[in-house]
């Protein structure tokens, strides 16, 4: 048996990124919430990848196209500063302690920046090589930034203003155009995000590695960067599993976990793989008592439409407990 958790939702509540970007506004002096500047961004993403379906392109390449600003005005010590407040998703440091003394292989695979997703490790005592997440190159830093301004000061304004359809072509041609040809060339090129599709080859390396089948595999994802890891889990006889998670980690599970804790995902380890069969199995009693509890289990394969809708609303319902201004995002 091996595991596989995405780390932003599943184990930290915050959108490290975002509160990145949203502090370098604040020490540029900007008057506009650059959370929302991270947003657009984001936004922009989901369109590329559900939209446009670029070549080569994968959700969470989002990462890829905030790295000039990031190496520009953010500090690697800021960056873990923020990650050191951070507190996990509750029961999350149980759940690792638990894994550990199991002897699980257990694996984060994140498109987070090293600087958030080893610190969150460290908190969850989780060895750092059995992370896998986007590198960060500050030494890629230009000295000139202007490029940038095209973005702060005409881009975003106008998103503000008149929405994402809008400065469409705008994005296009500044992050795939004009900041590849400019001093930030590099660190574009260098950037490789850990999510989409990267995600999965991880797994599949993992699974390599420990001569092990994807349906000895439990992976839990919460978000769009997750589609591919889950789906092929799911598709190859695991355990799929959206933690609290969005339409796009819903559709590729196998089981859909709502609640405040992540600790009961417990229960699904102890009788891995016969995951399916002990949600089928509550007594009333047993599934009443959860449902108190706030650990609500479903089975998602072959739900109809309405009873999809209402899952799907439960998960949002516990996403936005849990990851309150991050949960706006996706």
């Amino acid at each position: 048996m091996i595991c596989f958790f995405d780390l932003e939702g599943p184990l930290c509540p915050i959108d490290h990124a975002a509160d990145v970007i949203e502090s370098i506004g604040k020490k540029l002096g900007k008057e506009q919430n650059f959370y929302q500047l991270f947003k657009m961004i984001s936004d922009y993403d989901d369109e590329l990848f559900l939209v446009d379906k670029k070549e080569g392109y994968w959700p969470g390449d989002t990462l890829k196209l905030i790295a000039p600003i990031v190496v520009s005005f953010a500090e690697e010590d800021e960056m873990i500063a923020l990650s050191q407040k951070a507190e996990p998703t509750e029961g999350a440091v149980e759940l690792f302690d638990y894994l550990h003394k199991k002897d699980i292989p257990t694996y984060i695979i994140s498109t987070s920046y090293s600087q958030h997703a080893h610190t969150i490790a460290e908190k969850l005592n989780h060895p750092t090589e059995n992370v896998r997440c986007t590198k960060l190159d500050f030494s890629l830093k230009p000295q000139d930034t202007d490029v940038l301004n095209l973005l702060f000061d005409d881009i975003f304004p106008n998103f503000l203003k008149n929405g994402l359809a809008e400065v469409k072509k705008d994005l296009d041609r500044f992050f795939f155009k004009e900041i590849p040809k400019s001093s930030f060339g590099p660190i574009f090129e260098e950037t490789i995000v850990c999510g989409g599709g990267r995600k999965k080859e991880n797994v599949i390396d993992i699974l390599q590695e420990y001569s092990c089948e994807p349906d000895e595999a439990i992976a839990v994802g919460d978000s769009i960067t997750d589609i591919q890891m889950l789906d092929f889990i799911r598709k190859n006889g695991g355990t799929a599993i959206s933690f609290n998670g969005n339409i796009h980690s819903l559709k590729p599970a196998s089981i859909a976990y709502s609640g405040k804790s992540i600790l009961p995902l417990k229960k699904l380890i102890d009788v891995f793989p016969e995951t399916k069969e002990f949600i089928l199995n509550f007594a009333d009693e047993e599934k009443q008592q959860m449902i108190t509890n706030e650990e609500n289990f479903h089975l998602v394969e072959g739900l109809s439409e309405e009873k999809f809708n209402k899952l799907l609303s439960l998960q949002k319902k516990y996403r936005k407990l849990l990851r309150e201004k991050a949960a706006q995002l996706t």
